[in-house]
């Protein structure tokens, strides 16, 4: 019973936005609004105090490097299944790889285990985070654009708020400054506000991604046949990569378990569609968002089946 409390607000939250779109409550400027005020600071003040409060281990580096690696690997093998006809699409690769870590992975991981266990899903998006400002963003605009890596790539990703919040709550961490941060009345003052901005964080993610969930039936065939590599593949490398690699360095506790796979099944990032639109074609756009949709719903069904015999 404890479970179903716990997973029908993922379910109700997603159908609240899905309504407010269907009955033009609110506008998609409004949301778009909303949506800004959630990745811009809502989500670096989530990130910033699981970083800030995460216990620190050097087996963490080697995980880090691993995640990058799977992401590469996901990538690479995007590119070698463009070389088969009945399936190329340039968009192939970046569909298969990458996931939308904050905007999807972090609510749902938190409505269930809650912030406390929260870190144990934070560090799997650090090296995420490198991959997909450094490497996936980069191939995207290679691809669509034949625009090589460049300084405002790189000046994105420094200036990023999820980076910055990221480094500023290790770098509180590491220093041993967290304890200023509730001793010192102002230093206090901004955390407890930031605790604030991360308690709405998850309700209005779920409801944004909820309002978004639309599909065009013309490319149905495309969606299901990339929905199933994805899944396949990325399941089949990602554990793969755990039993090779990761557990030579380190062993998991339940929360990382739960972690990794709440990591693996999460759908490709969702400002794909976004980018694709701006270097590629408007054809290409529309499918990679039925895919993402499409994944979104694969993601939350396998998520709460999950919960329900993994706990």
């Amino acid at each position: 019973m404890e479970l179903i409390s716990k997973v029908m607000p993922i379910l109700i939250l997603f159908l609240i936005g899905f309504l407010i779109r269907k009955t033009n409550f609110l506008s998609k400027e409004t949301i778009d609004g909303i949506k800004k005020i959630v990745i811009d600071m809502a989500l670096p003040a989530v990130l910033f105090i699981a970083f800030v409060n995460i216990e620190l281990k050097k087996e963490y580096v080697g995980l880090i490097f691993s995640i990058i690696l799977l992401c590469s690997i996901m990538l690479c093998i995007g590119f070698l299944l463009t070389k088969i006809p009945k399936i190329s699409n340039p968009v192939l690769p970046f569909v298969l790889c990458g996931f939308t870590f904050g905007l999807l992975g972090i609510p749902l991981y938190i409505t269930v285990f809650g912030e406390t266990n929260l870190p144990s899903m934070a560090i799997m998006g650090v090296g995420h985070e490198f991959f997909l400002w450094i490497i996936y963003m980069s191939a995207v605009k290679l691809v669509f654009s034949n625009e090589k890596l460049s300084l405002k790539t790189l000046k994105g990703f420094l200036t990023s708020p999820l980076i910055i919040a990221l480094v500023l709550g290790i770098t509180v961490n590491v220093l041993g400054l967290s304890n200023l941060l509730h001793e010192q009345p102002v230093l206090n003052g901004l955390y407890v506000t930031l605790e604030y901005f991360s308690e709405i964080a998850t309700p209005l993610i779920l409801i944004v991604i909820g309002y978004g969930l639309s599909f065009d039936k013309e490319f149905t065939k495309y969606t299901i046949i990339y929905v199933i590599m994805r899944y396949a593949i990325m399941l089949t490398v990602g554990y793969l990569i755990k039993f090779l690699i990761i557990d030579r360095f380190m062993t998991f506790d339940k929360y990382l378990e739960y972690a990794y796979f709440t990591l693996l099944i999460l759908p490709p990032p969702f400002s794909l569609s976004i980018f694709v639109a701006r270097y590629g074609d408007e054809k290409n756009a529309k499918l990679v968002n039925n895919i993402t949709v499409a994944t979104t719903c694969v993601c939350v069904i396998t998520y709460i089946v999950y919960v329900f015999i993994a706990i």
